[in-house]
């Protein structure tokens, strides 16, 4: 009795997150996943986006919310040393 593997055709796929424009990968066991509950798109958002679009949604908000994107860190030079 021999098995035989369950996707020959799949590959991690690289995509983009449409949140936060980073890159993610949507791995094979991922696809398989998705391919068994039917869905025929590959996910728009990376995990961590996911997870907040949908506590957002839960939450009745209708604009993203900007709570958990961190500010840039700038440093301040003080140039008038003398």
């Amino acid at each position: 009795m021999t098995s035989e593997p369950k996707s020959t055709s799949l590959k991690p796929k690289i995509l983009v997150c449409v949140e936060c424009n980073e890159e993610f990968v949507f791995t094979v066991s991922a696809q398989e996943y998705f391919n068994e509950r039917g869905y025929s798109e590959d996910p728009k958002r990376c995990k961590h986006c996911y997870v907040k679009h949908k506590r957002d949604k839960r939450n009745g908000a209708t604009e993203p919310s900007e709570v958990d994107i961190p500010e840039p860190e700038l440093e301040v030079y003080d140039d008038s040393e003398e």
